[in-house]
């Protein structure tokens, strides 16, 4: 009866530590995630998700096998790292996907509002634009993009022209 006892209160606190750090590091953006296993490191302020990750949070979607959210001293959102069959998608509340992106591993980094997707890192936005590379950097408040690898592959549409390039020297880079 005991040990029911503390695994309930246990389960309490999780969740109320969860739901105080979601509204006090996404300010006013709600972050839900669900998974087959959560685990909290409470002294180096780090949330694990493992199995059948989705998070959402804001208009965007993430999909992925694990995720690891990293907090601040002030617990403001400092690093996200998504690892295995990775998919974010922009635009969910509209009902239309605006930008995807997917790979094998992704990081995001609040301080600079940077997304970093690797292994056979693949971008598509809603104007039909498309890359392919290995690893394809997001800076998110400029609208900014830079692909690397061997090659880069990239489909751009420009007006009612469809163009493609393709930068296969080694370290190519796209930009």
């Amino acid at each position: 009866m005991k040990k029911k006892a503390r695994q309930f209160l246990g389960m309490v606190l999780i969740l109320w530590v969860i739901m105080s750090l979601s509204s006090t590091v996404f300010a006013q953006k709600e972050l839900v995630v669900s998974s087959s296993q959560q685990r909290i490191d409470y002294a180096n302020r780090i949330l694990f998700y493992i199995g059948e990750v989705k998070a959402t949070w804001g208009d965007l979607l993430l999909l992925s096998d694990e995720m690891e959210v990293y907090l601040t001293e002030e617990n403001n959102l400092k690093e996200v790292i998504a690892k295995g069959n990775v998919s974010i998608t922009q635009g969910i509340t509209q009902g239309n996907k605006k930008r995807q992106a997917t790979g094998q591993m992704a990081t995001y980094t609040g301080e600079d509002n940077k997304l970093i997707i690797q292994g056979n890192a693949h971008y598509h936005d809603e104007l039909g634009n498309d890359l392919l590379a290995e690893k394809i950097t997001i800076w998110i408040g400029t609208e900014k993009l830079e692909a690397e690898g061997s090659p880069v592959q990239a489909t751009y549409v420009l007006g009612s022209l469809r163009e493609e390039e393709e930068v296969g020297s080694p370290g190519g880079k796209s930009q």
